[in-house]
């Protein structure tokens, strides 16, 4: 299966994650919450770099993605949790494809 083809249909990626910021502040972990995060790729519910990042992974892959901030929360980040233009750091592993 091709990322092409992925980005094409209405699959839901199932995966753990943890992000934290460049001085390692962690923000999100859907690892320690031992619940899988799930998203439909190409309908814009992630931010672009797990878009583009994801799209290339295969299923029980584990990946670290370092997002810049144009393809993360750009200038306004996320009030009270990722400041303006932040790089962020992803522990990423794809679980299932539904």
């Amino acid at each position: 299966m091709t990322c092409k083809i992925w980005l094409q249909g209405n699959l839901s990626f199932f995966l753990f994650s943890s992000g934290m910021l460049e001085d390692g502040k962690k923000f999100d972990s859907s690892r320690d919450r031992n619940k899988p995060f799930k998203f439909v790729m190409g309908k814009q519910e992630v931010i672009r770099g797990w878009e583009e990042g994801v799209a290339q992974m295969s299923v029980g892959q584990r990946a670290k993605m370092i997002i810049s901030p144009d393809y993360a929360y750009g200038p306004t980040g996320h009030p009270g949790i990722i400041p303006p233009n932040a790089t962020l750091i992803f522990d990423v592993e794809l679980i299932k494809l539904e």
